[in-house]
């Protein structure tokens, strides 16, 4: 079992403990949430005639990944403390509970790559001394730990930690819009990716699938075309192989089709004709996408 100490004032007063195959994973309002159930040992300091009586009133933390460039990809805080100190050892846990998002946890599966969570924990707590206040001094000090090093056993944290995040049934698609490598058209169609995306925050599912057309004619216009139509796809695919160039400009045309939707009624049955919050977000995914694919890479 892992563990790390804290010192105050050259004194070793708590002890920190983490037994790997005791994190477990959840979720909480649609979120991950990863917790990690801390041993906590304090112990007495100070000399025995004059000890030094403390007070844990905070602790908190950061947790990053070897695997995982860029430092910490996670921070977290316990609940309010009150743990004093007292004449001899004794032992408590402190829950925590790091609440991480689907992004993170994507960026962290994809790193881990069914191998061992490895992962690193720093610490720091404020502690009130109740004692040995000098005139002038705080009665207020921080400690911090040193790292904490787990490895979670790959079978536990597949079946403990991230089964329990139902992170299968929400796919995260990580959509790139290079707009610094984006021509003018581009970049002014794109605004309208960007008022759709209000539109549908906003509930306006028809609105939304309008606008996206609207992105999609507004480069057609400005390409010399007068709508999106397969004419103009295959004028922006001209570097694909023929066979790929003629699968892309159809699927591309169907598309706009379907965006079309969001200004024209069919004309059957106009009247139980709806534009549902799915359709909504099946074109602006799929939108997004044909602007990662067809813009020009540098």
């Amino acid at each position: 079992m892992a563990e790390v100490t804290f010192n105050i004032r050259s004194f070793a007063v708590a002890r920190v403990r983490l037994d790997p195959t005791a994190v477990y994973g959840s979720e909480v309002a649609g979120q991950p949430v990863l917790h990690l159930p801390l041993r906590v040992r304090l112990r007495p300091a100070g000399l025995q005639q004059q000890p030094l009586h403390y007070v844990i009133i905070r602790f908190a933390g950061a947790i990053s990944s070897q695997r995982l460039p860029g430092g910490e990809f996670a921070s977290f805080e316990a609940r309010p403390l009150a743990e004093m100190s007292n004449t001899s050892d004794y032992e408590g846990q402190i829950e925590i509970s790091v609440c991480l998002d689907r992004a993170r946890v994507k960026r962290l599966e994809d790193a881990r790559a069914g191998a061992d969570a490895n992962l690193s924990l720093s610490f720091w707590t404020l502690v009130w001394l109740s004692t040995q206040v000098g005139p002038g001094q705080s009665p207020f000090e921080v400690a911090y730990g040193s790292s904490l090093q787990i490895v979670v056993p790959k079978s536990h944290w597949a079946e403990q930690v991230v089964s329990r995040w139902g992170v299968d049934d929400v796919k995260v698609v990580e959509i790139m819009f290079p707009r610094s490598q984006a021509g003018e058209n581009l970049r002014a169609a794109y605004s309208h990716v960007a008022n759709a995306e209000k539109h549908f925050a906003n509930g306006l599912n028809k609105e939304t699938l309008a606008e996206l057309y609207s992105a999609f004619e507004e480069m057609a216009n400005r390409s010399g075309f007068k709508e999106p139509d397969q004419a103009f796809f295959v004028s922006l695919l001209t570097d694909l192989h023929p066979e790929k160039k003629e699968k892309a400009k159809l699927a591309l045309d169907r598309l706009c089709d379907f965006l079309h939707l969001g200004r024209h009624e069919p004309k059957q049955s106009p009247s139980t004709f709806e534009i549902s919050r799915s359709d909504a977000r099946f074109a602006l995914v799929m939108a997004c996408a044909v602007f990662e694919y067809i813009t020009p890479r540098g």
